[in-house]
Order: structure tokens, then C-alpha cells, then sequence
């Protein structure tokens, strides 16, 4: 995925507190370790002021949190330390996860589905969210002048990562950098279901960059920092950390570890 590191500019634009890390937190290690600069702007990492919805209510109390307790703001010190792990800068970015939020016609954006996941309540289409979000992105574009840019191909359906991957796809479509969507983990584990790209805009072949040993590890470890995350992720009969491996090494034809990314064709330049 990336050549002549120690001139590379990361920055991955990340849906959540911990999407960047789960889904190419080993290539970002070896970039770093290979001299480049890597940054993780992370959109929905602000926080929420009560009622909250039953779904984010929900998993605070997954979570061990205290109903007062500023959750964002603990995921917001576990990304900082699992990114300081990586050897990466953090932004964090001021909108509000999902479960907090509302769509425009005043219903909670998500609620439970039974289990511990939560689906969307109705298909959201706000305009303002997503050009107050490129707009930000534009701002730490600005600040880091990334060689590359990465974010999520949004497999899953979440509305967070849909609206992400748009509003960068929207932003460094006219700035001529180098853009590549990594596969969404866990989701892409259980699912295969990709939301459609805008209009114009297709997937070239899908990359396969394989990372030594110790890019994985760390990866793993930095992993741990998300306490909250895992409460939910892994556990009994869940066994992410042995679900993750198993699922990269299957795709590599010598069992080697592997993050998947897919650069972004427009037709224009075919």
C-alpha cells in the first residue's frame, strides 16, 4: 500500500474512536516505524449532552460507565493512548456518534436491534451533517498535507461510516491526492455488504498490504487500549483477536498478515 514511507503523509479519516486502528492499525505501525508521518482524524468523536438514547444508554452501561460520565470523552483518551502505541498523531473531530444523534424528523438515528448491535432507524440523508463534515476535513487536509488518504469503504452499512467515506470521497476528489478505502473490521469478518459509492466513482482491485510481525502486534496492543469497545467486540465466544487473524491470513496465499485496501477509480479516468 504505501512506497517511499519516509515521505509518505498519512491521514486516515476514521468514522469512529477505534475504525482506523481495527482496519489498517498495522499498516499505519509500519509506516510510522518506515519514517512516514501518520495522522488518524477521527469525524464522530465529539460529545453528547444527556437525554441519550436507549441504544447509547444501552452501551454505557456495557461499557461500566456511570449514567453522568462523559463517554466520548473516554473513548477520546483510549484513542490517544492506542494511537500513541501505533506511533500516530490523533484529531479528533467535534460530531457526535450515531447513537446519540437524531434524523431530521426527530426519531433516535439508531436503536437496538435485540442484541448488543444497533441498526438504523430510518435512512438519513442530511446535507448540512455532511458538508459541515467535509468541511472540517478540508481543515485538516489543510494542516497536514497528506501524501495519502485513507478511509473506510463503509461494508456494513453504518450511516457513520457511509457519510465519512462520502465526505472524504467529495473532498480530495478535486485536490489530486491519493485516496484508498480499507475494508471495514470487524464488520467485514460477518459481512460482505458495501455500501454503493457516489455516482462516477468505482473500486479498482483490491490490495492486499502485508505487514512483519511486529507491525501486527502492535496493532493488536493498541487494540487493547479501547476498553470500551471490547467490552462489546470480544469476549466469550467472540474471540475478535483470533477472529481478525484468522480472517487476514485466509486471503493471503501464504498465510502471511495482510490489511485490505481498494484504490478509487473515477470515470473520468479510465
Amino acid at each position: 500500500m504505501l512506497q517511499d514511507a519516509d515521505r509518505t503523509r498519512i491521514l486516515a479519516i476514521s468514522p469512529h474512536l477505534d475504525d482506523a486502528v481495527l482496519s489498517v492499525g498495522a499498516s499505519l505501525a509500519q509506516a510510522a516505524r518506515d519514517g512516514g508521518k501518520v495522522t488518524v482524524f477521527t469525524v464522530f468523536a465529539g460529545s453528547a449532552a444527556p437525554p441519550y438514547s436507549p441504544a447509547a444508554e444501552r452501551f454505557h452501561a456495557r461499557w461500566g460507565l456511570s449514567p453522568t460520565e462523559d463517554a466520548p470523552l473516554r473513548r477520546r483518551n483510549e484513542d490517544i493512548a492506542a494511537l500513541d502505541h501505533l506511533g500516530a498523531d490523533h484529531r479528533h473531530g467535534r460530531f457526535p456518534d450515531a447513537i446519540y444523534r437524531k434524523s431530521p424528523d426527530g426519531q433516535w438515528l439508531l436503536h437496538h436491534d435485540g442484541g448488543s448491535a444497533v441498526r438504523q432507524q430510518s435512512p438519513v440523508n442530511n446535507h448540512d451533517l455532511a458538508s459541515a463534515i467535509r468541511h472540517d476535513i478540508e481543515s485538516v487536509i489543510a494542516e497536514c498535507e497528506p501524501t495519502l488518504l485513507l478511509t473506510c469503504v463503509a461494508i456494513g452499512n453504518h450511516p457513520d461510516h457511509m457519510v465519512t467515506r462520502d465526505a472524504t470521497l467529495l473532498t480530495a476528489g478535486g485536490r489530486g491526492i491519493p485516496l484508498r478505502l480499507w475494508q471495514d473490521l470487524p464488520y467485514a469478518v460477518y459481512s460482505s455488504n458495501m455500501a454503493e459509492l457516489p455516482s462516477g466513482l468505482q473500486l479498482g482491485s483490491p490490495d492486499l498490504s502485508f505487514v512483519q510481525e511486529e507491525a501486527r502486534a502492535r496493532k493488536f496492543q493498541a487494540m487493547k487500549h479501547y476498553a470500551t469497545q471490547l467490552s462489546v467486540l470480544d469476549g466469550p465466544n467472540k474471540n475478535l483477536f483470533a477472529r481478525l487473524e484468522e480472517h487476514a491470513r485466509s486471503a493471503s496465499p501464504d498465510g502471511g498478515y495482510n490489511e485490505t485496501t481498494w484504490p478509487v477509480i473515477r470515470h473520468a479516468d479510465q
